[in-house]
């Protein structure tokens, strides 16, 4: 357990040393925290503001992470009087402030004109990289080679101007949610009109559930056919950007599933280095026209079949299982990377390859409560095998992203061969079973 430590103001001449963390945090975050201490030879305290009513010690997260923290900042985190009454007794000793869930980016944005000596990204970028259509208005503006046609969709009326700006096939998909949750394909009006009543049905609901504060909001976009991948980014308070190696990911859709999630990425991804060369300048272009500073930056991009490299989004966090992945396959400590790129130190980056990585997101093939899970044991005799991890409990609701769902298990292969990975990859879909009534 972590010492508490009381409240007081730095003496001048010694270093700040709090951490400071944004809505949430799990005990993974507050691991990364004491290795960062050890890598950096120093202690740091663990901070974190978040709502009056949030559950910090919820299965899902581990118990005990409230034990971990040596302040907790609870105040109406939509109020800036009470949320700058929170952080005042720490604001002068506060020296990284993270924020890895969507959700609470509004809260972030907050704190840019609360702690002005602590490198961060302006309310302004925090805003237009997590509104899909902020994005895409700023894409249009600077580098409209990078984004597909798109359109704000507020009412069933609207249908006639998505077939005429749009055309068919479309996607829509909320501005603010993340997972691919209610992202749905059209290929006519009939369609839309249809996926469109589903989502306005689902979307209070789902962004209720993940706690966002962002107005519920649609927006149909032109449907590109290609193959998915994504790149972080690290960028420094002065705007110099490095960036990480490419990942392949694969989708629902791509294995004969009418759905957008993720089902698995895997790094290093098999692509030529003239493309990985564009997707950076795409990713690159990205960043320069949304503007973050202070912060890993995550960018989905799809390499259309006609050859072009299309940003999907790009969002103020680090990718999902990147820490992970870019490790066991390159030796990059991603997070510890975030850290020292927001106290304006150069990140490590090694090139070479170490082995090959990939995680899989997996769904039930139909929305029910979840009754059992089949072939975990066997999984776990698979030469890549890694790790599994159960996201979901028995007797929860469960179904596709594209109705609001995230997936009920996570399941990490690693090998130093690729062919041996890929093998293994390929028997996923048939060992593991989701069964639900």
């Amino acid at each position: 357990m972590k010492k508490k430590y009381i409240f007081s103001k730095t003496k001048k001449g010694e270093d700040k040393n709090i951490i400071l963390f944004i809505g949430d945090v799990f005990n993974i975050n507050i691991d990364d925290v004491e290795n960062f201490e050890k890598s950096q030879k120093r202690k740091y305290r663990i901070a974190l503001v978040t709502s009056h009513d949030l559950d910090l010690n919820k299965k899902a997260k581990q118990k005990g992470v409230e034990k971990r923290l040596d302040f907790i900042l609870r105040c109406n985190t939509r109020n800036i009087t009470e949320i700058k009454k929170a952080i005042i007794p720490i604001k002068n000793e506060v020296v990284i402030v993270f924020c890895y869930f969507e959700s609470w980016m509004p809260l972030y944005a907050r704190l840019e004109k609360l702690l002005p000596n602590v490198n961060l990204p302006s309310k302004e970028s925090l805003k237009i990289c997590n509104s899909k259509f902020e994005m895409r208005k700023r894409f249009i503006k600077y580098c409209p080679e990078i984004t597909p046609k798109f359109m704000l969709v507020n009412k069933l009326k609207e249908i006639k101007d998505v077939a005429q700006k749009i055309g068919f096939p479309c996607i829509t998909k909320p501005l603010n949610l993340t997972k691919s949750r209610l992202v749905i394909k059209s290929n006519n009006s009939k369609e839309l009109k249809n996926n469109l009543k589903h989502s306005f049905k689902k979307i209070k609901e789902v962004y209720k559930k993940v706690n966002s504060e962002s107005r519920p909001m649609i927006l149909a976009e032109e449907y590109m056919e290609g193959d998915l991948y994504s790149i972080d980014a690290y960028v420094s308070p002065k705007g110099k950007i490095y960036l990480t190696p490419i990942v392949r990911v694969v989708t629902g859709k791509d294995i004969g599933i009418d759905d957008f999630f993720n089902y698995y990425r895997v790094t290093p991804a098999v692509v030529s280095k003239k493309e990985e060369k564009k997707a950076q300048e795409a990713t690159v272009k990205s960043i320069k026209a949304t503007g973050p500073t202070s912060v890993t930056i995550h960018c989905e991009l799809m390499r259309t079949f006609n050859g072009f490299w299309k940003v999907v989004e790009i969002q103020t966090r680090p990718g999902g299982y990147r820490n992970e992945m870019l490790e066991l396959s390159f030796g990059i400590k991603h997070h510890e990377n975030d850290f020292l790129n927001k106290i304006g130190k150069k990140p490590n980056i090694p090139k070479k390859i170490k082995s090959y990585t990939a995680v899989f997101e997996i769904f039930p093939e139909r929305e029910g409560r979840l009754v059992s899970i089949d072939g975990l044991e066997k999984v776990k005799k698979i030469k890549s095998f890694q790790r599994y991890q159960q996201i979901k409990e028995i007797g929860s609701m469960c179904g596709y992203s594209k109705d609001g769902h995230i997936y009920v298990l996570l399941v990490v292969l690693n090998n130093y061969n690729k062919n041996i990975l890929y093998k293994d990859i390929k028997k996923i879909k048939d060992i593991i079973k989701i069964n639900v009534e």
